[in-house]
């Protein structure tokens, strides 16, 4: 691994630190079937081995399977404003403003082409038995080409925190405000989940089952900072030759350029601090294993049918295989939850879901569930989960008409509302979620007595948030660390350190650092399913 420059480190930090795969997020998307008809609780059929697997002991006897893909396709867009970033510049700039525009939009991009879910239920006489396997967190990876602006933020103000410590130094400012860089930020999230359940028919109208699912859990970011750029201003550096006023300089050729006009007692330590700055490139895996109870309960009499299940809380530990070394994170505690050989918590809520469905005509079928995700109660590093305002919930419906014997149609809706609170805290630009609604429609075709094929399509319509901060991510803290490092290293003496410090205090008092942030994502899925009866 390169060098970690503190800039470049704190900048990747500052993404890196929010990113969440499972846990706060919860794939029930897992047929084709729910696509078109999103109230599935109650719906008694051999996907109910993930949605309510007491159901499965209303099939007829035999073996059921339903075998799906599904394609996801996903944008989520920021747009950031940060008054530092007017003055992006440079030909190594990646961002899409600058040259006195203070707002940037960053978008990426999320496929997943391909993701399997798989569905069997048994039933023999009043016992029977089901399996589910599919994708219930995460699923697929998500690109920014240009970083994000929580990369940005932390190098659109190293020009005024440079100059604040080499005035410090009595150097006087020695940059202009512009500034380029070159990010780029990946992440990829799967969660598989096999779930297996065991159900008892206690009478003609109520059954029972007891399960669990094993979770296996991996993921993977990467990015990086290259090419950070700065524009000295004229200043006893210029005049000494040693930089070019208005020409783009990386950070390593200031600090040399710096270190000639210090004293040279103080050289070997700027040597030392000038070591850090370079590229950095983070790539992270984390993988872990949990296990959760599952429990299902199932109703039926004449045509109205009740389907309930609970599924615990899934334990998550993410074991880190990371080139952030415990020197880096101990140095910036962003890093800390990518720190190599690390255990990170990541754990999936528990959830109650509920419904009822009712057969009008023996042609018209309907229902209507509810989905309770117990988040705050879900561990997630540093207790993130402490910064929700509240539980997530979701209410869900669903029409399906059977045209003929062999051709079905249907519509459905979702209304999915997060606890994020007034803050958004919670929230960053590397992991956000907003509140939506979903429609689906589709169809059902018989191709043979024992087989039906499953269409459909989903779209979520989410509510455009907006985050507003008086400190952007943090940045004074940031910039004070930073001084921070310059006194340790004896490139400041305490008095100047704390000088430096107040100075950044006194930015962020006046709004220096102040930003507003707007949220927004689109989804798109298309379902494909076959069910066989054996």
């Amino acid at each position: 691994m390169k060098k970690t420059s503190l800039i470049a480190a704190a900048l990747l930090a500052a993404g890196f630190s929010t990113t969440r795969a499972g846990g706060f997020l919860t794939n029930t998307n897992q047929s084709a079937y729910f696509l078109r008809f999103p109230a599935m609780e109650a719906m008694f059929n051999v996907e109910s081995a993930y949605y309510g697997p007491g159901a499965i002991g209303f099939l007829a006897p035999g073996w059921h399977l339903s075998v799906n893909n599904q394609s996801a396709f996903q944008t989520r867009t920021v747009v950031t404003t940060f008054g530092p970033y007017a003055y992006g510049n440079g030909p190594f700039y990646s961002g899409n403003g600058g040259n006195g525009i203070s707002s940037r939009r960053y978008k990426g991009t999320a496929s997943a082409p391909v993701l399997p879910s798989l569905d069997l239920g048994y039933v023999n006489g009043r016992w029977f038995g089901s399996f589910h396997f599919g994708v219930i967190g995460g699923g697929g990876k998500c690109e920014f080409k240009n970083g994000l602006g929580s990369f940005e933020g932390i190098v659109s103000v190293v020009p005024s925190a440079l100059n604040g410590i080499t005035k410090a130094l009595g150097v006087g400012d020695i940059l202009e405000n512009s500034y380029g860089l070159n990010t780029y930020m990946r992440g990829r999230q799967y969660y598989f989940g096999a779930q297996i359940g065991l159900g008892y028919r206690l009478s003609d109208n109520l059954a029972v089952s007891l399960g669990g699912r094993l979770v296996y859990a991996t993921s993977n970011y990467k990015g990086y900072v290259h090419d950070i750029t700065l524009i000295p201003s004229a200043s006893p550096l210029t005049a000494a030759g040693l930089l070019q006023a208005g020409q783009p300089t990386d950070v390593s050729t200031l600090v040399a350029a710096l270190g000639a006009v210090l004293p040279e007692s103080q050289r070997p330590a700027l040597a030392r601090l000038g070591s850090m700055v370079s590229s950095v490139d983070v790539n992270c895996d984390q993988t872990g294993w949990g296990f959760a109870p599952v429990v299902g309960l199932a109703y039926q009499n004449g045509a109205l049918r009740v389907g309930a299940r609970y599924e615990f809380k899934t334990r998550l530990r993410l074991k880190n295989n990371s080139n952030v070394t415990s020197e880096q994170a101990a140095l910036l505690t962003n890093l800390a939850e990518f720190e190599d050989g690390r255990s990170v918590p990541g754990d999936i809520p528990a959830l109650l879901g509920v419904g009822v469905a009712y057969d009008f005509t023996p042609r018209l079928h309907a229902a209507i569930s509810g989905h309770y995700y117990f988040d705050k109660d879900a561990h997630q590093f540093e207790n993130k989960q402490k910064n929700l305002n509240g539980n997530t919930w979701e209410v869900l419906a669903g029409v399906e008409y059977d045209f003929t014997d062999r051709f079905s149609a249907s519509v459905g809706g979702q209304s999915t509302n997060y606890g994020l609170g007034k803050s958004m805290k919670y929230v960053s630009d590397l992991s956000f979620v907003t509140s939506s609604y979903s429609l689906g429609a589709g169809v059902k075709v018989k191709l043979s007595d024992k087989a039906d094929l499953n269409l459909s399509y989903f779209k979520t319509f989410y509510y455009s948030t907006t985050k507003t901060q008086d400190d952007y991510n943090g940045t004074a803290a940031t910039l004070t660390r930073i001084a921070g490092v310059a006194g340790q290293a004896g490139i400041l003496d305490a008095a100047k350190t704390a000088a430096v410090a107040q100075d950044v205090q006194t930015k962020a008092a006046a709004g220096a650092f102040g930003s507003s942030e707007r949220f927004d994502r689109t989804n798109d899925v298309i379902g494909v399913g076959v069910t066989f009866h054996f």
